[in-house]
């Protein structure tokens, strides 16, 4: 998103503009969207999965046309065939071209109506069939198709490809030629041909995240754009044209406001797959995984986790509950009075996650964590959970782990953890992933009761000593480990010892196990150094058994439990 004076003079200085119009000015705007930033929020897939899953084979006969649109070009806001009342908050869609640019109109027009289409049609599945947005709707041909008003601009394409001038330029010669309305409406401005660079996107957004209905983005007078080079082919099965369209739109409306919980200073949101949420270059850190994109009928959210601009069904107190949120617009209206406008009230009633799934439980190894399935709308009949734990920069999945219960093993130390719910009804499914948890840590299970006094026949049958070195091989002490036989088995001790490390927290990990099996681990007590030098606390660990040669690992590893000096032994 770029802003432009309008958000200006709202956030920069303080004002309290009432948009009640556009307003417009010579400041630089400071963000642009481009397709590759929204690549993430792909609508059209998103519709073609859920259409597929709707029906076999599907009947799509009462959607909205994404095919051709049909009605006549004109210079004109065209009322005779309004499918709304113009009293009513509505989305002026707008085509304009430069005067030394040829008319392209006609090869856009199908394009913009399969735009709108799909829009809608994403809309309503994200609100469970229940509202999407109201479109300038209605020409000769009927009202599912969108009206379309051509802008010949009065002056060259080189007077509006001017970065820091070229929004207000092109916007205070577009209004004008709107017709006024008793109601002010936004409009989406397709500029075609009017940049040299690759397309991108620009809106205006007011900075009022008050919930009530007064809210200053229900007035109306916004404009978002949408600007095309002369090389951009019209393509209406291409994902780009309805991201880019509806994100700008979410912008006029109101998304995302600064104080929402996950926003970024350039007016987006830094969590998950979302028609809303990229890199933007903020100083917020963008985490697409937080909402990952699924295989199933509606990969993306609109508002991942539905916590920051977007929610149907916020729980009372939450963010959206008592601030701005984007489902309450006067842009918006139910499906049952939009007709033909939200796919005729025959909108397949998906899964809608409301409020993330959740974890409740400490991620420490050998503790229990316990997984709930978050809150759906249109009632699921099934819930699905994997865990996964991070890997890299991804989650691999746990093999096995598909309750709602799981407890955290060694090889999950030092990973967060995070469930994955696939939410299904007759209608269809979707898939939502919950935060991650904090780092697993690698806790020791509680100390054994002493062990009773053991027969004089058992007794120590060796001692080794472990070379403990740091990562580029430096000595940094040498540890005595000591093997004594017990009726558990045997164990392995290493006691109180001190080794050269920096300053900081450290603990001893010590591992024992068969040369060729699995090591039992655990970690000695925590212990804090201000200088260079630490005595390691003692470390024990028992090894069932007590025959065969041993493997001896130990390790320093500072408070985070990454290991920063290492060494190993063996038995004969």
């Amino acid at each position: 998103m770029r802003l432009a004076r309008h958000l200006a003079l709202t956030v920069v200085l303080g004002l309290a503009l009432a948009p009640s119009a556009f307003a417009h000015g010579g400041e630089e705007p400071t963000h642009r969207d481009t397709p590759a930033d929204l690549k993430g929020a792909d609508i059209t897939r998103t519709l073609a999965l859920a259409r597929l899953a709707r029906t076999s084979p599907p009947n799509l006969t009462r959607w909205l046309p994404t095919g051709a649109w049909c009605g006549t070009r004109t210079t004109s806001d065209v009322t005779a065939y309004a499918a709304f009342p113009t009293t009513l908050r509505q989305i002026k869609l707008v085509y304009a071209y430069a005067t030394d640019e040829p008319d392209r109109s006609a090869e856009w027009s199908d394009a913009l109506q399969a735009d709108v289409s799909n829009i809608q049609q994403y809309l309503a599945l994200q609100t469970g069939g229940r509202r999407a947005l109201r479109f300038d709707m209605g020409t000769h041909c009927g009202p599912q198709y969108v009206d379309i008003q051509v802008v010949p601009l009065p002056n060259t394409r080189t007077y509006y490809r001017d970065d820091p001038t070229g929004f207000d330029r092109l916007v205070s010669d577009i209004l004008p030629r709107l017709s006024a309305t008793p109601s002010p409406r936004d409009a989406f401005i397709l500029a075609d041909q009017l940049t040299d660079d690759p397309v991108w996107g620009i809106a205006e957004v007011v900075n009022d995240d008050s919930a009530g209905s007064g809210n200053r983005s229900n007035s109306g007078g916004m404009a978002a754009i949408m600007w095309t080079n002369s090389s951009t082919a019209p393509d209406p099965s291409d994902w780009w044209q309805p991201t880019v369209m509806l994100h700008e739109i979410t912008h006029n409306l109101g998304g995302v406001q600064q104080s929402a919980p996950n926003h970024t200073d350039n007016w987006h949101c830094t969590d998950g797959e979302d028609v809303m949420c990229y890199d933007d270059g903020s100083s917020q850190p963008y985490d697409p995984n937080v909402c990952a994109r699924g295989s199933g009928a509606i990969p993306q959210t609109y508002d991942c986790g539905h916590n920051d601009y977007f929610n149907p069904d916020p729980a009372p107190g939450t963010y959206l509950a008592t601030h701005w949120n984007v489902y309450r617009s006067a842009f918006l209206a139910p499906c049952a009075s939009l007709g033909a406008a939200c796919g005729d009230n025959v909108v397949p009633s998906y899964p809608v996650n409301t409020a993330l799934p959740s974890i409740a439980g400490t991620p420490e190894r050998g503790a229990a964590l316990t997984a709930t399935a978050g809150t759906w709308l249109n009632s699921p009949t099934t819930f699905a959970l994997r865990w996964q734990r991070a890997a890299g920069t991804g989650w691999a999945e746990i093999p096995g782990a598909v309750t709602a219960t799981y407890m955290p093993t060694d090889d999950d130390a030092g990973a967060a953890l995070r469930v994955v719910v696939t939410a299904a009804n007759d209608d269809g499914s979707a898939i939502v992933a919950s935060a991650p948890t904090a780092p697993v840590t690698g806790l020791a299970a509680p100390p054994a009761p002493a062990p009773p006094k053991q027969p004089a026949a058992l007794t120590t049958h060796t001692k080794v000593r472990i070379p403990l070195r740091d990562r580029k091989r430096h000595m940094t002490g040498t540890l005595g480990a000591t093997i004594t036989s017990v009726p558990a088995g045997r164990e392995v001790r290493v006691a109180a010892t001190r080794v050269a490390l920096p300053a900081g927290t450290w603990r001893l990990r010590l591992c024992a196990g068969p040369r060729s099996g699995r090591l039992r681990c655990a970690v000695g007590a925590r212990v804090k150094s201000r200088r260079r030098g630490v005595r390691l606390p003692p470390a024990r660990v028992v090894v069932r058994g007590s025959k065969g040669a041993l493997r001896i690992t130990a390790a320093a590893v500072d408070g985070r439990l990454r290991v920063r000096a290492q060494g190993e032994a063996a038995t004969s």
